[in-house]
Formats: C-alpha cells, sequence, structure tokens
C-alpha cells in the first residue's frame, strides 16, 4: 500500500490505520514501538483543543485499542497558501502554543483547505506539551513551531515574514544544515549494528 495516500476513505501505514468518513475520522494506532506514546499524545493535544476552530475534535477514545474517533474537518490539503491562509495558519498555530501544544513540524499534507477558503490543521501525534512556561523542553518546543511556521510562510508567501522571522528561519537552517553531516554518519554507524 502506498505511503501517504487515501485510498477508498482509508489511510494506512505500518503505524497506523485512519477511516474517513463523512462527519468522523477514526485513527488506530498500531501496537508498534512508541505507539501507545503517540496515541497518548494526540489525544491529549485534542483535549487542549476543545472547542476551537480549524482543529479537529475529539468525540471518543478507547485507550485499550488506541484508537481516537474526532471530527472531521472538511477540505484537501492545499496545493499553495494565500496570503489569507498565511494570517490563518498563524492564528492556528498561534492558538496551538497557547493551548501548550508544540509542533515537532508543520508540513503542508497536515492542513486542510476548505472550498469556503478556512484553514484547518490535523495530526499531533508528533507534539510536545507546556508543563510550565520556563520550561527548557516548551521553550525549544515553541521555536521549533514557529521555525515550520516560517518555512511554510517563506515557502508560499516570502513577502510576509518579518526581519526577526527570517532571522529565525535562517539561524535554525544554518544549524540543521550544519547537523546533517553528523546525521547522515550516525545512520550508517547505526546501521553496522543492524
Amino acid at each position: 500500500m502506498p505511503e501517504k495516500a487515501v485510498i477508498d476513505k482509508v489511510y494506512e501505514t505500518t503505524k497506523m490505520y485512519v477511516k474517513v468518513g463523512d462527519d468522523t475520522v477514526t485513527k488506530t494506532f498500531k501496537k508498534a514501538r512508541n505507539s501507545e506514546i503517540r496515541y497518548g499524545r494526540e489525544k491529549r493535544a485534542f483535549e487542549c483543543f476543545k472547542g476551537l476552530e480549524g482543529f479537529p475534535q475529539l468525540i471518543s477514545f478507547d485507550d485499550e485499542t488506541f484508537t481516537l474517533v474526532m471530527s472531521r474537518l472538511p477540505g484537501e490539503m492545499p496545493t499553495s497558501l494565500d496570503e489569507d491562509q498565511v494570517i490563518q495558519l498563524r492564528r492556528l498555530v498561534g492558538e496551538m502554543l497557547a493551548q501548550g501544544v508544540a509542533r515537532h513540524a508543520i508540513p503542508v499534507r497536515d492542513l486542510l483547505l476548505s472550498d469556503a477558503g478556512q484553514l484547518g490543521m490535523v495530526d499531533f501525534e508528533r507534539v510536545s506539551f507546556r508543563l510550565f512556561e520556563i520550561s527548557p523542553i516548551w521553550k525549544i518546543g515553541k521555536i521549533v513551531s514557529r521555525y515550520h511556521l516560517y518555512r511554510l510562510i517563506n515557502e508560499y508567501q516570502p513577502q510576509m515574514l518579518s526581519g526577526s522571522e527570517k532571522t529565525l528561519l535562517n539561524l535554525v537552517n544554518g544549524i540543521r544544515s550544519a547537523g546533517r553531516p553528523i546525521k547522515a554518519l550516525k545512520r550508517k554507524v547505526c546501521g553496522l549494528f543492524r
């Protein structure tokens, strides 16, 4: 089965099984390494987003089978983001952070754009939570979320980035570039021991 594709209203990977209904989405985390952690993170994120527009709403859950039933947001993955959608994306990320949730990445595939032009965000299994405001983990999580927001803005509407946002984007891009050779070496070494 191809990765990252919905076929006959089903999305399946080695880690999850997702059934897309007319009004709901049912996501079951398959028993695998870290599945309980990923399930718990997404469930907790949905609890933080209760009543907020642009985020799925948790309808029910089953802690035994690691299954979440959530409301289905209307729309499809956007192929680009116009200025209004960038404003909406900033609002979504701002509300997410205000609720104490920081994403580790914001790929465009996790955004949905409705026919009415409303942007929504899905998939919250890779997140960090605010335990307290001055937590180093929370501060880093906020920076990572903002970096990914600025990366998307830079890709689609670069003129909408402020000077300080461009500075953060360039700084993190530089750090990531410097770390790539180390990451490649780590993969090679780990591969020797498999």
